[in-house]
């Protein structure tokens, strides 16, 4: 197991609190939390030799992707589990600094940092301390403290975890009324213990349902050359796999465009861990048991039947006034799908021409994206690709 030493200077002003931590944290037992191994000291410094934890914070992992609603329950129990084994030591410890920074993910493992901020229960606070967006109105009053202080961190906590996630509507809507519980202003209001709260985050996660039970197979194929297919099908193949689905997108169609903009893509974070198969591997196996993308290219009277078979077809058709045409050609190629939708690339607003064109047939606009990497974080994009995996019956 790795180590690090911090050197503190003694004459620092720090220098009392940190080691305050260090006694503390040799005190307290849980894999989850850093092990201090030794102190030691010499005339000018005092130094810490602790258990170091590799990965990155919770903060910076929603920074690059967004957080399935699987990691979301998952983190969220593990980090409560921490929090509640300091709750009930034979003597109390509150936390009262809980925040996306002072939580490290390894291997999808949650490990508490950060003891600076700790107080026994039986403590009376002496400053007005804590992070404002996460602590509890009683902790910035500087009032005497207890573990609802915390709970209250945790509701913050969780709501920020949501805002960085996709979570289905149903899912959403649980969750929210349970931060808005943790996050009660009266101390009263709040769960009465994090092992409570615990409780009920389990409840909600054996609830939820909000996948489609077996894995589907959608059909992509666009009305023209550079309509944005593969482009959308890449996008929506990430999305759903960061939803935490197993999924792959398949080029089943000889244009390579997946090659043509690999150089563009091969950087993008968003595309991280997805799968991609190539025509070659559909026609030589079976596809496998997780949602299909398959990218037919363009779509024409040579299309195999498959695409018109899929659980869900779409199809990408443009929005400017000579491609009504060639939408007009498309429906009528396209009516014998199972079932279809169709998407008007690169517009926010569907203008009347597109509109009359597709008289009553279900459709979506879906936005200019310049960087994929923004359906990582940017909420209107996200909500747009929830809406479309929520019309392809993904999320149910």
């Amino acid at each position: 197991m790795k180590r690090i030493i911090k050197g503190i200077r003694k004459t620092s002003p720090y220098h009392d609190s940190l080691i305050r931590e260090a006694h503390l944290l040799q005190n307290l037992k849980n894999p989850y939390i850093p092990e201090i191994y030794d102190l030691d000291s010499d005339n000018e410094y005092t130094y810490i030799i602790e258990q170091y934890i590799p990965g990155e914070s919770l903060k910076s992992l929603c920074n690059k992707r967004l957080l399935s609603e699987k990691e979301i329950f998952h983190f969220m129990i593990q980090f409560c589990n921490i929090i509640n084994y300091l709750h009930t030591l034979p003597e109390s410890l509150l936390y009262l600094d809980i925040k996306p920074e002072n939580i490290i993910i390894l291997n999808d493992t949650c490990y508490l940092i950060d003891f600076g901020s700790v107080l026994y229960e039986s403590e009376e606070p002496v400053t007005v301390f804590g992070t404002p967006s996460y602590a509890s109105p009683e902790q910035m009053a500087g009032r005497r403290l207890s573990p609802k202080a915390d709970i209250y961190a945790l509701g913050r906590l969780l709501e920020y975890m949501v805002s960085h996630g996709t979570v289905s509507h149903k899912t959403e809507y649980k969750l929210y009324s349970l931060i808005s519980d943790c996050t009660e202003r009266k101390i009263w209001g709040r769960p009465g213990s994090v092992k409570r709260l615990i409780r009920r985050i389990e409840e909600i996660k054996n609830l939820t349902g909000s996948f489609s039970k077996k894995p589907l197979k959608i059909a992509f194929a666009g009305a023209s050359y550079n309509s944005g297919t593969t482009y959308i099908a890449l996008l929506l193949s990430a999305f759903i796999k960061h939803l935490g689905r197993n999924c792959v997108y398949v080029e089943n169609n000889d244009s390579e465009a997946w090659y043509s903009i690999s150089p563009n893509t091969s950087g993008f974070r968003a595309l991280a861990g997805l799968e991609i198969l190539n025509r070659k591997y559909c026609e030589n196996k079976t596809l496998p048991e997780a949602d299909c993308i398959v990218d037919y290219g363009i779509l024409s009277a040579k299309t195999p039947e498959e695409f018109y078979e899929a659980d869900i077809s779409c199809i990408i058709v443009g929005n400017r006034c000579w491609e009504t045409d060639e939408i007009s050609n498309i429906r009528a190629l396209s009516r014998k799908c199972r079932k279809r939708l169709f998407l008007v690339n690169l517009s926010d607003k569907i203008s009347e021409m597109t509109a009359n064109s597709l008289h009553n047939d279900n459709f979506m606009c879906f936005p200019f994206i310049k960087n994929p990497d923004e359906i990582l974080k940017n909420t209107e994009v996200k909500t747009v690709l929830y809406d479309l995996a929520v019309q392809l019956g993904i999320i149910i």
